[in-house]
């Protein structure tokens, strides 16, 4: 997949958005709305996988605004998941910035980086043969990284930039994978959202 990270507007404040969804997390978490097939808990349409062809990262957008949501990308367990980070020009003037890349639940393989960006033949550049393991990796101004990991831990995993106030910013996507093989989840971890009124004085598997 390929996961453009873009400054935009939302309703007129600056955000931070991933293929132009800004990422709003949901008052109910996904983890048990997904176990327990809670309706309406977020977004069931799986976000963009990747973004225009044709999109300038070296300049400013030309449409600035941008969508919330809280979708989720979905993985088969033990699925191999590639995944090309791409910066762009911030909201206005020229510019770019470094942006930390943090995902829960995993480490992963940093295949390469490279500048402005990924285009088809790419691919060769991939350090498929030592690759550093890492749970954390740096995204460039106006570059690329490549990245892959293994979904082999049930559960729901947020893969955010770790510069904090990017995440509120909605800087941030959400993976899941394999959650029917998630154990019992503590009754004090159902008291959110849609779920509290299902499970708080339910007793639950």
């Amino acid at each position: 997949m390929l996961l453009l990270n873009t400054q935009n507007l939302v309703d007129g404040y600056t955000k931070w958005a991933i293929n132009n969804v800004s990422l709003t997390l949901p008052s109910t978490p996904c983890l048990d709305s997904i176990k327990y097939n809670v309706n309406g808990a977020f977004d069931p349409k799986s976000p963009p996988e990747n973004f225009s062809a044709d999109y300038d990262i070296l300049n400013p957008p030309l449409n600035p605004n941008s969508n919330i949501g809280h979708g989720v990308y979905m993985f088969q367990n033990n699925q191999v998941v590639d995944v090309i980070l791409q910066k762009a020009n911030v909201l206005s003037g020229k510019g770019s910035e470094i942006h930390p890349r943090h995902l829960l639940g995993h480490d992963f393989w940093v295949l390469g980086y490279g500048d402005r960006k990924f285009k088809q033949g790419d691919e060769s550049k991939f350090n498929l043969k030592n690759p550093p393991l890492r749970d954390t990796a740096v995204i460039f101004p106006c570059g690329w990284t490549a990245l892959r990991f293994r979904a082999d831990n049930a559960g729901v995993w947020a893969f955010h930039c770790h510069i904090e106030p990017h995440l509120h910013m909605g800087m941030g996507v959400i993976f899941a994978e394999a959650v029917k093989n998630v154990g019992r989840i503590p009754r004090e971890a159902l008291a959110c959202g849609l779920l509290k009124k299902m499970f708080m004085n339910k007793k639950h598997n």
